[in-house]
């Protein structure tokens, strides 16, 4: 008899069937959870204290939340009687403070004060179209009106600081303002005269006239208004501070010769004087970028939740920087 050979096949088969089967990944998990419950079944003290842990967390969590909904709902109701009181203590200053357009008026409420600032500047608003008083007319209103109370009031320096720099956009609307808030004021035949300088840019502008009114300039005038914005604050500093130390570099000046005084010097021609006062016409107090050298010995006022250019805060400030004491250190 002839041997028979194994098919391949069959051998195939054979060591399939004997092949161990692939453990099921999901059983075992399944298994494993089982198992792990059996275990914490044994030790209830463990769940316990899982549901302590749980049950403290989220109170904890409600009484902070509760805590901290309470003080800044509190808050809220403090800032909205604040904010109502700021607002009617300005409406009634208003009333009480009101040129009705009088210079005479104007020049009466200053004779009883004790000092004048020689120079005042003011932060204006550029306020939304939506608002009273707002828009790009109403802060060349703003700005005309501030004009001709300083010049009522005897003050001869005017520093107008807008932050975007509207104003010095457009100094002939500015001028044609100006022009007729002071007509208005004084009559057609007593219009005192003024002065408009670019400080950033270097230009100056001579009443409602061109800048070639040769009479015009030399006549009195009666007050000088500075446009400034947030390039004449740390910008203009960071470029004069380059510009010291490229002449150093090349020789042409010595560390030696960098002085407090020169900067002082040298920002003073670039962007004016340091004024007496600074007034505020801002809802928060927020200087805006205002140049930092110029206000190092300013006195500053400020009515909270206001922003309306009005003759009352104006007077306020007038009236606060005549009682305070200024001391200069040495």
């Amino acid at each position: 008899m002839s041997a028979t050979k194994p098919v391949n096949g069959n051998s195939s088969l054979k060591e399939k069937v004997m092949k161990p089967p692939a453990a099921d990944v999901s059983i075992l998990d399944s298994v494993q959870a089982k198992a792990d419950a059996h275990i914490d079944r044994g030790r209830p003290e463990l769940n316990i204290a899982k549901d302590n842990t749980t049950f403290k967390g989220r109170l904890l969590f409600y009484i902070y939340h509760t805590i901290l909904i309470a003080v800044y709902s509190l808050y809220s109701i403090f800032r909205l009687f604040q904010y109502a009181q700021n607002k009617i203590r300005v409406k009634f200053l208003n009333l009480a403070y009101n040129p009705a357009k009088t210079p005479q008026i104007i020049r009466d409420d200053m004779t009883k004060l004790s000092k004048l600032p020689k120079r005042i500047s003011a932060i204006l608003n550029f306020k939304s179209e939506e608002e009273e008083g707002g828009g790009y007319y109403g802060l060349l209103n703003d700005a005309s009106e501030l004009v001709t109370w300083t010049v009522a009031a005897g003050i001869s320096s005017l520093s107008i600081y807008q932050y975007d720099g509207t104003l010095k956009g457009n100094v002939e609307d500015l001028r044609v303002a100006v022009y007729k808030k002071l007509t208005d004021y004084f009559g057609a035949n007593y219009t005192p005269t003024f002065v408009i300088k670019v400080p950033h840019l270097n230009e100056v502008y001579y009443g409602l006239n061109n800048d070639n009114d040769e009479q015009y300039k030399l006549a009195d005038i009666s007050i000088e208004i500075s446009l400034l914005s947030s390039v004449d604050g740390k910008p203009t500093i960071v470029e004069l501070t380059k510009t010291m130390a490229e002449l150093a570099s090349k020789g042409e000046i010595s560390h030696k010769d960098v002085t407090v005084s020169l900067i002082d010097k040298e920002l003073t021609a670039l962007i004016g004087q340091e004024p007496d006062l600074l007034i505020l016409f801002t809802p928060t107090l927020d200087l805006q970028g205002y140049p930092p050298w110029h206000i190092r010995l300013s006195e500053f006022y400020w009515e909270p939740d206001n922003e309306d250019v009005t003759y009352a805060i104006f007077l306020r400030a007038l009236q606060k920087y005549s009682t305070c004491k200024i001391n200069i250190g040495k």
